[in-house]
Order: C-alpha cells, then structure tokens, then sequence
C-alpha cells in the first residue's frame, strides 16, 4: 500500500506529540483529573500504548501488555485520579515507544492484499470493512482523538501549550 510510509509519518508525528505534551507534567500530577472523568495524563498515554500493542497484536507482534493493563487502560476502562493505579511516567512512554516501533515494524512487514481484508477480530468489522481502514484509525484518528484530549487536560490547569 503506497500510504504505508506516509501513515508511518503521522504515527512517528503523533509518538512525538505525546511525548511533548507530558515532558513537563511531574510523575505524581500525571492523574490529576480538574474536572470529574476527564481523561488524564496516566490513563491518555497507557491507552495509548495499551491499543497500539493490540492492534500490534493483530498484525502478528508479539502483545507485550501486561494482562491488568486491559481493565485500567482498555476501551471500556475510566481513567481515576489514584496515582498509586498507574504505572510510572517513565514506564508508560517507553512502552508506547516500544509499542509503536513493533507496531510499525509489523505494518511495514505485510503485504498489500493484507490492508484489503477483513479484520480478524469481529468487533471491528461493524467500524472497519478492512485493515487498512483500521490502520488509519488506529494511527491518525484514534491517536488524534486522545492527544486532543490531552491537550485540553493540560491547558484546564494552567499548562502552557505544546
């Protein structure tokens, strides 16, 4: 698929973002929730890094997520402002880095007919007719979505913009 390194781009952009948006955010305020169930820091990142290994996983990487990760950082998890539920700062980003370069190894590892299957998991065919219609959702729009969400998290207390 010709978009493959272009997708890859945005994926590196958005990796790149999310860094910057928690560069300057102290371990212990990574939970801080100004408004109640707002998505903090913690949860934004470990989603994040949590649902690129997934979909990683359905590439044929290997899942690397710890199992308690899918009931604190899946998709029907809610963030909370206990710190002590979250792993380190540190350790989030370096497994969404980690996450992300297995993810985009994976991706660049297929072949074209690939992208126009089905996608192997049920529940996302409803939403996605194909993998490369997941892989878009997965790498601009899903990522999009949250590093918007983070932006807003940090502008609410006062944090300058990135």
């Amino acid at each position: 698929m010709e978009l493959i390194e272009p997708l890859i781009a945005v994926a590196d952009k958005n990796l790149d973002y999310a860094k910057r948006l928690v560069a300057d955010v102290p371990d212990e305020k990574m939970t801080v929730q100004p408004a109640p169930g707002m998505n903090h820091a913690a949860w934004v990142i470990g989603h994040l890094a949590f649902v690129t290994d997934l979909y990683g996983a359905q590439l044929g990487v290997s899942a690397k997520a710890p199992k308690e990760w899918a009931d604190l950082l899946g998709n029907n998890s809610r963030p909370v402002a206990d710190r002590s539920k979250y792993p380190a700062k540190a350790q989030l980003l370096s497994f969404l880095e980690e996450a992300h370069q297995r993810l985009c190894a994976g991706i660049r590892a297929k072949e074209d007919a690939f992208w126009r299957q089905p996608p192997a998991l049920e529940r996302w065919r409803p939403r996605f007719p194909t993998m490369g219609h997941a892989l878009v959702h997965i790498l601009v729009n899903h990522t999009a979505t949250h590093l918007g969400q983070l932006s807003a998290w940090r502008r609410v207390q006062g944090l300058p913009s990135v």
